[in-house]
């Protein structure tokens, strides 16, 4: 039967696009519901609420929502809207109230009668008052604050009724929109200015594997999105700058900034950025350059005793003034590298996202006004201090507590070099104590330890294992308390050499870890990898054209309380692998191996990730130089699990002679058919390797993770069947007795499986 109407029974985008939005509130609902954050009679806004709803769908106004939080949570509040639409004239919004951080989600409604900004907002006071009612009180901490702080007072009289998510409300000029909308403009720009980076940088370091990092901050220079923290006063503070429009500045000096960058490679760009002659803020960003003279390509030698050993050092100098370029100093400063054209181009790339975000700012400043901006700013740090305040509460404890982790050697033939962590709380401040740290190492593994990184290190560990969604910003450093002992291997005295202090950079992640689980071990990782492998290459290919290539590595990642460790995978955010082809291409060599290595991981009830194996196939004479640790320190394991295995390199020549490599080791001369085996340390184990499931074994072996025989010497799980075929399978009655027999002749489990920590001596 021919259909005359060729549209009959096809979905319009419309159509689609609400037949997705209602499967997505339904799943959403359920799941939402199954985690305790939506009540059980709780359901989405129907289009009879939305047809009969008003502009008071709520018999509660902004004004009295505000004073009812207040007096209930003081300034323990915050909330955020999750989503919103806009359908037949009426207004649904999604709220989420957090207090003390415990989280409620409801909905609530509005018409919008012509005006949807209000009806929004009166929507969200409508959710709000509902998610209030859904805390009892019993269920709470007790308070900490007894008055609610000043963003939290209700507006004086003839003010607009506003409510702040998480914000604070500036003379009524700050609504829960405008905010909403200037968080996300400026998450986005952030973002724009990677993506701008990316498709202008020529170092696959940039790139490919995304070492560099962006920032946005408000004209005091705190960081409003971004990674690392902001450095901008301490940059700025070595030399008092006049900035007007188009102003360029430009430095690489650890000890010039107070350790914003913590080695000469990587070159921080700064950008004022200016609203109608106001000064409204910075943009950021600070790359790795492949070169920065020195005598070893790459510029990290390992045996550099002092940054004088290691290449060129830029003090803070305008690289643009009033737009207009330093030739002269961009001269001086290309002339002292290998890799000129390259630098060049990632200088002019990072400028250039720089230049995006300050695009967006402006934009935003021209469509809020330069004062609601500024509102903003301050209304994002001041949620993110509120969010933190409840986050040191919860999981840091009262009482000092220590850990140590040891940094293996500095490759000057020195080590291991201690380093001590000693955490606890007073009230909702943390301190943080790296007393009781090994001495300034001879060698380059020192790390000259910025002190607002730190707290963003810090912030970020927090945030990311326990609540993911708080805004990475400098709201909330003022809470944070950092002693870091000056001549130490976390604060050297100048002229200490930096070139390899990413390995007491990652291990310091492990140290923090191990301190914070002291107070919930069971929300804490394992440790991790703990190293920042790196692989240099540079000679000359067979066309007469120089090389030079620096690659970092990964490893394995601990064992969650959520689920096991990832293999090969990167401790540094949003970092990502350079592909074998983009290597092969550009670069005289062949990629013959890159793989999980099987067993690396520590066991445990959530295994630690593997690390992996590279083999580089040499196409060319050249010069190789590596760095990486944790060849000598197993990571390891937490409550009950078992640590991960430790490094390995090798140098294999084409005539088949193998031979061991150091950790950190430069000019290690290579020919055509010669390759190297680099092997990275796996993560720690979490829990009892006996608790884990038969079939999350039988998994890991099929997939060449673990092997037969861990399987049965770790974890008690008998296997039968071909190790390939479909038929493996567990033998359930020989693996529940052979767990039985290993429950009862171990001993107890400690909290911490050091493994074979050979070496306890501060370096």
């Amino acid at each position: 039967m021919n259909d005359q109407n060729p549209d009959r029974g096809r979905m319009s985008l419309d159509d689609l696009l609400k037949a997705n939005k209602a499967q997505f509130d339904k799943v959403f609902s359920n799941q939402m519901q199954a985690s305790g954050l939506l009540s059980v009679d709780h359901r989405p806004a129907t289009a009879a609420d939305l047809q009969s709803a008003g502009m008071a769908s709520s018999e509660t106004t902004a004004d009295d929502v505000t004073a009812h939080l207040n007096a209930r949570f003081g300034s323990r509040w915050s909330s955020e809207i999750m989503e919103h639409s806009n359908e037949r004239g009426s207004v649904s919004v999604l709220c989420k109230l957090v207090v003390d951080g415990v989280s409620k989600m409801q909905f609530g409604s509005a018409r919008a009668n012509g005006d949807t900004g209000k009806a929004l907002q009166r929507a969200a006071d409508n959710a709000l008052a509902k998610c209030a009612d859904m805390f009892a009180d019993a269920d709470l901490p007790a308070p900490t604050d007894a008055a609610p702080s000043p963003s939290r007072q209700s507006p004086a009289p003839g003010q607009p009724q506003t409510v702040a998510t998480q914000a604070a409300v500036s003379g009524g000029k700050l609504d829960i929109v405008t905010l909403d909308l200037i968080e996300n403009a400026l998450r986005n720009a952030r973002h724009e200015m990677d993506a701008v980076l990316f498709r202008s940088a020529m170092s696959p370091v940039i790139r490919e594997q995304h070492d560099e990092y962006p920032m946005i901050t408000d004209p005091k220079g705190r960081m409003i999105v971004g990674q690392f923290g902001s450095y901008v006063p301490e940059m700025l503070k070595m030399k008092n700058f006049d900035l007007e429009p188009g102003d360029v500045i430009l430095q690489s000096d650890p000890f010039m900034c107070g350790g914003a960058i913590s080695h000469i490679n990587d070159w921080i760009i700064l950008v004022p950025v200016f609203f109608q002659g106001g000064l409204v803020g910075f943009t950021s960003m600070f790359g790795h350059m492949m070169d920065v003279g020195g005598p070893v390509p790459g510029s990290m030698p390992t045996a550099a005793t002092s940054i004088f050993g290691e290449g060129l050092r830029i003090p803070p100098i305008k690289l643009y003034e009033g737009g207009v370029l330093n030739q002269a100093a961009l001269d001086l400063i290309m002339t002292n590298t290998r890799t000129p054209e390259m630098n060049y181009s990632d200088l002019m790339a990072i400028l250039a996202g720089c230049r995006a975000g300050e695009k967006r700012i402006i934009e935003l400043c021209e469509r809020f006004g330069a004062d609601t901006y500024a509102d903003a700013c301050d209304a994002l740090l001041e949620r993110t201090e509120r969010a933190m305040r409840s986050l040191i509460v919860q999981n840091l404890p009262t009482e000092p507590k220590s850990f140590e982790d040891y940094v293996d050697d500095d490759g000057c033939g020195n080590g291991p070099f201690k380093m001590k962590l000693t955490v606890w709380r007073e009230g909702d401040h943390a301190y943080f104590d790296w007393t009781g740290t090994a001495a300034q190492a001879p060698g380059p593994i020192n790390f000259y330890l910025h002190e607002g990184m730190f707290k963003m290190f810090i912030g970020v560990y927090m945030i990311m294992v326990f609540d993911p969604q708080i805004l990475f910003n400098d709201g909330f450093y003022d809470l944070i308390h950092v002693t870091l002992p000056k001549g130490s291997l976390v604060q050297p005295d100048f002229p200490a050499a930096l070139g390899c202090r990413t390995h007491t950079l990652s291990r310091q992640f492990d140290v923090l870890g191990g301190a914070l689980s002291h107070h919930a071990p069971e929300l804490a990782t394992a440790a991790g990898y703990g190293s920042s492998p790196h692989f240099l290459f540079s000679g000359r290919d067979k066309d007469g054209r120089d090389f030079q290539l620096m690659e970092i590595l990964y490893g394995g990642i601990p064992g969650r309380p959520i689920g096991d460790g990832m293999d090969g995978h990167s401790w540094w955010p949003l970092f990502e692998n350079i592909p074998a082809e983009y290597l092969e291409t550009y670069y005289p060599m062949l990629i013959e191996g890159y793989n999980s290595v099987m067993d690396t991981g520590g066991p445990g009830l959530h295994r630690g990730g593997n690390g992996i194996e590279k083999v580089y196939h040499l196409l060319a004479e050249g010069d190789v130089s590596i760095h990486d640790d944790r060849h000598i320190s197993q990571p390891w394991g937490i409550l009950g699990g078992k640590p991960g295995a430790v490094s390995h390199k090798w140098l294999i020549t084409k005539d088949g002679e193998k031979s061991p490599l150091a950790s950190k080791i430069d000019n290690v001369r290579v020919r055509p058919g010669d390759r190297i085996v680099f092997c990275t340390a796996g993560g720690g184990g979490w829990g009892d390797p006996l608790e884990r499931d038969f079939g999350a074994v039988r998994n890991d072996v099929a997939r060449r993770l673990v092997s037969p025989e861990a399987a049965r010497n770790e974890y008690g799980v008998v296997l039968q069947g071909s190790i390939n075929g479909a038929d493996l399978s567990v033998d359930r009655r020989a693996s529940e007795d052979l767990r039985e027999g290993m429950r009862r002749n171990r001993k107890a489990l400690p909290l911490f499986d050091f493994g074979e920590r050979r070496g306890t001596r501060t370096g």
